[in-house]
């Protein structure tokens, strides 16, 4: 889910260039369940990273993983 955009400013040393700047707005993703910054996938209506996405599948008895 998108949880914030955030000035990551490098402090490069040249004039500001405010909205041209790359770093001036970054936009940030984290997963719904576990608040981590991660690649995320759209699963059962949530944007999950994939070990929160492992920990909501059933197993499979006598699977040998």
């Amino acid at each position: 889910m998108l949880k914030c955009t955030e000035n990551e400013c490098v402090d490069c040393g040249l004039p500001c260039l405010y909205e041209s700047c790359p770093y001036f707005k970054v936009t940030r993703y984290y997963c719904d369940f576990c608040d981590d910054e991660a690649p995320l996938y759209y699963f059962d209506g949530y944007e999950l990273c994939l070990d929160c996405i492992e920990k909501r599948l059933d197993k499979v008895e006598g699977s040998h993983y």
